[in-house]
């Protein structure tokens, strides 16, 4: 009898990794993860290069960066040979802007629009050099004016420097709770689905001769199980190392995300534990797979909801706390905590305690209504009556 568990667990694991769905499905979340941690660095960071043409009057008014100009942005300058020259390059889109003097005034020409920092650049450069020749005019040395010009810009000072951005937290824990909601949700209907088509085929009257009812359980909650646990796996590292190749800021100034993965990955696993055997014992309620859904219902229900609740645990307090204690919502907001970094060690250790202590009760509730309802066809059980059932 030992073993027949895992028996029936290498099956569950064959028939899905059979599934061409399947593996598809799997290889397109890894790279909708991916993506969505590599590319908010990819259009956000590097440098910025802007081409700028000016006239031989204008050249001398632009060609000095400023100290409290971002590295990260260079301005090359392209001299036209008047104002016309420059227009058309403008025009032609040969360069983002121009630089020209006129009598009145001096104005930076776009051809659309003109990006916002190039605008800035362009108007502090411009506004430094008229500065110094306006003083110059004065009887000013204009080494002083320059270096009066050239004090460094004042300094930024945080007050909190290792709080997190909230965004960052909302963004993050949003991932964690569609990953654990959609993984669940999709290996738990798989369960029952396979519980209801070896009911509906009757193929569960063989199986049950060679195997207990328990063991089939069992087999079935772990083969899916693995699967599950394994996509998780694969979607966190996905994640954890898009990010670490195209953010690596970000992973520096948020230390605890790489803590929060792991802790993730352990919540998952007794959370899949806790939920798993109830949609086995949907399955096992239904006779056919059309009447799943109303059998299903209320373990739908057990995940949709402290899904939604999530969604109100944006900010720390007392409602994230608490929920961060709920059997049912702890595996998405205990990890949302630990990424903001105000969670002792021991506070996921009590609240995987409370998921261990809950998921002994579900698998008692679930293991009777699954024994007493398996080999029940011909219509589907209520609730009731599935654990009235006489062992």
């Amino acid at each position: 009898m030992r073993g027949q568990w895992w028996i029936v667990a290498q099956r569950e694991m064959t028939e899905r990794l059979r599934d061409k769905g399947f593996i598809f499905s799997t290889l397109l979340l890894f790279l909708i993860v991916a993506a969505a941690a590599v590319l908010p660095g990819v259009f956000s960071g590097g440098t910025n290069d802007y081409d700028v043409a000016v006239t031989a009057e204008s050249r001398p008014l632009v060609a000095t960066a400023l100290p409290a100009e971002d590295r990260d942005d260079r301005v090359h300058l392209r001299e036209a040979a008047d104002v016309a020259a420059a227009e058309a390059a403008v025009r032609a889109g040969d360069v983002d802007a121009a630089v020209l003097v006129g009598p009145d005034a001096v104005s930076i020409v776009g051809d659309r629009t003109v990006p916002d920092t190039l605008t800035s650049i362009l108007t502090g450069r411009v506004t430094a050099a008229r500065t110094v020749a306006g003083f110059e005019a004065f009887g000013v040395d204009r080494a002083d004016v320059e270096r009066v010009l050239s004090l460094p810009p004042p300094t930024t000072r945080l007050l909190a420097p290792d709080a997190v951005d909230p965004l960052t937290v909302y963004l993050l824990g949003l991932a964690f709770a569609i990953i654990f909601f959609q993984i669940v949700i999709i290996f738990g209907y798989s369960i029952a689905q396979s519980v209801v088509q070896e009911k509906q085929t009757r193929v569960i009257e063989l199986l049950v001769t060679t195997v207990p009812v328990r063991q089939l359980l069992i087999g079935k909650i772990l083969g899916n199980g693995i699967l599950a646990f394994g996509q998780v796996v694969l979607l966190v590292a996905a994640g954890v190392g898009a990010l670490a190749v195209a953010q690596p800021d970000l992973l520096s100034s948020i230390p605890g995300i790489p803590t929060a993965a792991v802790w993730f990955l352990v919540f998952f696993l007794f959370g899949f534990a806790m939920l798993s055997c109830l949609w086995a014992a949907a399955g096992a309620m239904a006779s056919r797979l059309e009447d799943l859904q109303s059998t299903a219902t209320p373990v739908q229900m057990f995940v949709m909801l402290p899904f939604f609740a999530t969604f109100f645990t944006n900010d720390p307090g007392t409602l994230q706390t608490v929920l961060s204690y709920v059997p049912l919502t702890s595996p998405m907001v205990m990890p949302k905590r630990v990424v903001q970094g105000d969670v002792a060690l021991w506070e996921p250790l009590v609240s995987l305690g409370v998921i261990a202590l809950t998921a002994v009760l579900f698998v008692s509730v679930a293991r009777r209504l699954y024994e007493n309802s398996l080999l029940q066809t011909g219509r589907s059980l209520g609730l009731r009556s599935a654990w009235r059932k006489a062992a």
